[in-house]
């Protein structure tokens, strides 16, 4: 992490269901400089009020309320770039046991594994514009015949998914203002981190927060320029292996100072509330087991008059499907009305909507993935707490 980014942090710890919200303060053990700036590779944040400890690996800091739990749970993701002999003495043993007992395969729900993660990257970082010159696009196959249906469906749709149209809301706003940028944005989930480079011209600083230890990894890599150790592939023709296609990918400009990534929970976000001016959640709500805490996450965010953006194709696990129906209005009948609803009801007033944008997964030469997803600009009223 960017020593400069602990001003915008607070102490995740939970006790009795509520954040601590203390100051941290940085220790650092390495440290590298990129840019003019110091990137922290190791070391501890420590919470000046609770005296909670949260480790820095690999440029990573894991700002969760169990760091424990953490470890464990992302031991794939950790192991991948972090020698065991780095990761804190009291919880070392614990996660080489843990490291013994990965499984390899690439289920979907698995947000460490690399071919997850290779998805999401092609999702972000991957343009059919870019690809013009190449003898064989990313979704052609090296060998055998192409679909002409995928090549179709991915030439017309792929650039034009939810990244696009943030881009025209963010650039629109930046161009009102008389500096030309729109102030700082939260990213709540942000994955690999694709949309920072998209609306960095538009931004005096961006924070990103995602629970996956390797997507963050990546992010900071390719949004940021910082160091990665391991290789980067895509899903080609899966007779050749789940994740068996090289990429070209090179790493971003590194961002000076303006922009990092951390890994963190959304039910104990360690970013400092009310001095954002837009907060984006994209594809989240319908992965929380009370999706009315995320219009409210969001307000509390936001400064008086902020933005909050939110995307989602709403794959409703039942449990939370059921949570919403029991609050919901009788004259509300579908997923999109739903989630406004609790957004209004958080003391948001909507603006701007699309309500099936096209959002596509390439999972390889054969499977083509289509989400139609619904989004909307919403601001957070003037004196809302």
């Amino acid at each position: 992490m960017l020593a400069s980014t602990v001003s915008r942090l607070k102490c995740p710890k939970k006790k009795r269901g509520k954040t601590c919200d203390g100051q941290l303060e940085l220790f650092a053990d390495e440290t590298i400089t990129i840019a003019e700036v110091q990137e922290v590779r190791t070391g501890r944040l420590e919470c000046g009020r609770c005296k909670a400890k949260f480790p820095i690996l690999a440029g990573v800091a894991l700002l969760v309320p169990d760091v424990r739990l953490f470890l464990l749970q992302h031991v794939k993701g950790i192991s991948k770039t972090v020698a065991d002999q780095e990761i804190p003495r009291e919880y070392r043993r614990e996660f080489i046991a843990a490291k013994a007992q990965i499984e390899t395969e690439h289920i979907e729900e698995d947000l460490e594994a690399e071919r997850v993660n290779a998805l999401y990257l092609m999702n972000h970082y991957l343009r059919v514009h870019d690809s013009g010159s190449l003898k064989y696009p990313w979704w052609k196959p090296l060998s055998g015949a192409a679909s002409p249906v995928i090549d179709c469906v991915v030439r017309e749709y792929w650039d034009h998914g939810p990244f696009a149209r943030i881009e025209q809301w963010i650039g629109r706003m930046a161009k009102k203002d008389s500096e030309g940028v729109c102030g700082a944005l939260v990213e709540l989930g942000c994955g690999v981190g694709g949309l920072y480079p998209v609306l960095k011209p538009f931004l005096s600083y961006y924070l990103g927060v995602d629970s996956s230890f390797s997507s963050i990894m990546l992010a900071r890599h390719f949004a940021l320029g910082m160091p990665y150790a391991g290789s980067i592939g895509i899903p080609e023709d899966l007779l050749h292996g789940p994740v068996s296609r090289e990429i070209n990918l090179a790493p971003a400009t590194p961002a000076g100072g303006q922009a990092d990534f951390v890994a963190g929970d959304l039910d104990a976000l360690p970013v400092k509330s009310g001095e954002w001016d837009v907060s984006i959640a994209l594809n989240t709500i319908d992965m929380l087991e009370r999706p009315s805490a995320l219009p409210e996450i969001q307000r509390d965010l936001l400064a008086d008059g902020a933005i909050a953006i939110q995307s989602c194709p709403y794959i409703w696990h039942e449990a939370a499907a059921s949570q919403i129906r029991e609050v919901l209005p009788s004259r509300i009948s579908d997923s999109a009305s739903a989630v406004e609803w609790l957004y209004e009801q958080a003391g948001f007033a909507m603006e701007e909507r699309f309500h099936h944008v096209p959002w596509l997964f390439f999972k390889h030469v054969r499977q083509l993935e289509i989400y139609s997803v619904h989004m909307f600009l919403a601001r957070k009223s003037r004196g809302n707490p």
